[in-house]
């Protein structure tokens, strides 16, 4: 027995029998423990086709690949890999991807997984779809576009291709977003662009209310619409009715 654990008169004590036990204890603990399931990757479906040669996976039906609280969902996905530490997977028809940050549809998407780990996705439709799941001040933070790439790891969506970007009550459009979900700061054509940017800024409920004793602007879930002739043109209010007098004309 190693000497640090005997005291001066040569005989073992119990405080150094209690180390050495809870130091072999981590040890083998450290060597044998699985990894958690809960951060496994791991997918789902119907259907299986795999060449085992040249490591593909194409699945099909119900596909579903969940790592933690990101999924993916599709119908149909194929897995190749791009060297020893890198996976691509595609994913088409009625694609669905969500996180604890974020959710994402749309036609087809691809997906990097980087050491196991999903890394980024970037999905394409006409158009597709992006929502923000967490967020301050009940935002509903949305946006669509031709193209829409996420990085799981910084939590930065970046929206391009006909762009259509909204914080619940205001909305823009322009040829690239880059938005960051988990500080909500949003940059719109940040290096510049041929087109300019449009946007509506439409006034707070509270004070619309207060004024007006009534509601006005954007209803929770239904999409603002730009103009087709002038999108900075504000939407005509609709007109005041008038309040008609007992027993008289209004």
């Amino acid at each position: 027995m190693d000497d640090s654990i005997r005291n001066p008169s040569g005989k073992t004590t119990a405080a150094g029998i209690i180390a050495a036990l809870l130091l072999f204890a981590t040890a083998a603990g450290g060597a044998t423990n699985p990894p958690s399931l809960e951060q496994a990757f791991t997918w789902s479906a119907d259907a299986v086709n795999s060449d085992l040669r040249n490591d593909t996976l194409d699945i099909s039906g119900n596909v579903r690949v969940k790592q933690g609280p990101n999924s993916i969902e599709a119908q149909t996905a194929r897995k190749r890999n791009v060297d020893a530490n890198t996976e691509r997977w595609t994913f088409e028809d009625a694609v669905h991807i969500r996180t604890a940050e974020a959710d994402l549809q749309s036609n087809l998407a691809s997906a990097a997984v980087i050491n196991g780990q999903i890394a980024s996705a970037r999905v394409e439709g006409a158009p597709a779809r992006f929502q923000q799941i967490s967020g301050t001040n009940n935002r509903q933070v949305r946006g669509r576009a031709g193209v829409i790439e996420y990085d799981f790891n910084t939590g930065v969506v970046t929206l391009s291709n006909q762009v259509w970007f909204s914080n619940g009550k205001d909305e823009f459009r322009g040829d690239v977003v880059i938005y960051n979900v988990r500080d909500e700061r949003v940059q719109i054509n940040p290096g510049g662009s041929s087109n300019r940017v449009r946007g509506i800024i439409r006034p707070n409920q509270s004070k619309t209310q207060s004024d007006s004793g009534g509601t006005t602007g954007n209803r929770a879930g239904v999409e603002p619409t730009f103009d087709q002739h002038d999108a900075t043109r504000p939407e005509e209010p609709a007109a005041p009715k008038l309040a008609s007098k007992r027993g008289g004309d209004a």
